[in-house]
């Protein structure tokens, strides 16, 4: 491995270049022949992948993370004495992969999954959900957004927020009884705001699948033009 490093630290910049364009499109090639089926090129590239992936994050780990923190351990213990109790609590969660040691990973186990959960819900809370419930309050007075169709443009657009939040909502947190003889206004109102929010639920989902739709055709392009470009070259370099 080193002597392949040295080779190509050897060669000049245009070389180097020349090689990655040649291996990136050998590798989308092999990604791409999953559309024939599930071969071994697919699954050298797929493995490469992940393997190239988790080495690249088990660098950054240890140079920006770990070993600084280390240094700072061991230089100066007084100040950064946390440092040994969540580098101890490192240690212990290794020990999970040797079944007689293997309790002695709970203890870390229990603090990442309750950190882990407590970051998460106030992430969701300050986030997601106070600011969708700011973004809900809004004003449906056409003179506050300007004269005109204009403003009874925006505030119409601002009413379909307000009720659209709110069947949603209703679909999640209500519930209609089934007794005929309860069934009142109420009820019919219910079932109503009900189906509206199922159908802005599912023109949300539609909208979010239609973004990654497009996300994903926006790479495929970008990759076939790659190739593209590269084809090019190659037919130019042979010519």
């Amino acid at each position: 491995m080193q002597t392949i490093v040295n080779v190509l630290a050897d060669l000049p910049p245009a070389a180097v270049e020349m090689v990655g364009m040649w291996v990136a499109a050998l590798l989308t090639l092999a990604v791409l022949s999953f559309i024939l089926g599930d071969n071994p090129l697919f699954r050298l590239a797929e493995y490469l992948f992940v393997g190239v992936a988790a080495g690249y994050a088990a660098s950054l780990a240890w140079s920006n993370v770990l070993w600084p923190r280390l240094r700072l351990l061991v230089t100066e213990p007084g100040a950064y004495w946390y440092y040994g109790v969540f580098f101890a609590l490192g240690i212990l969660l290794l020990a999970r992969g040797v079944k007689p040691l293997s309790f002695l990973g709970d203890l870390p186990l229990g603090v990442l999954f309750g950190t882990g959960a407590a970051l998460a819900l106030g992430g969701v809370i300050t986030g997601t959900l106070l600011p969708q419930l700011r973004a809900s309050f809004l004003s449906v007075s056409p003179s506050d957004y300007g004269e005109g169709v204009l403003g009874w443009a925006c505030a119409i657009d601002a009413l379909l927020i307000v009720l659209g939040t709110i069947a949603v909502v209703v679909v999640f947190h209500f519930s209609a009884p089934e007794d005929p003889k309860s069934r009142s206004w109420g009820y019919w109102l219910l079932n109503l705001f009900q189906g509206v929010g199922r159908k802005v639920m599912m023109v949300g989902f539609g909208a979010l699948l239609a973004g990654a739709a497009f996300s994903f055709f926006a790479v495929l392009k970008g990759r076939l033009a790659f190739l593209c470009d590269w084809i090019t070259h190659v037919v130019d370099v042979g010519l």
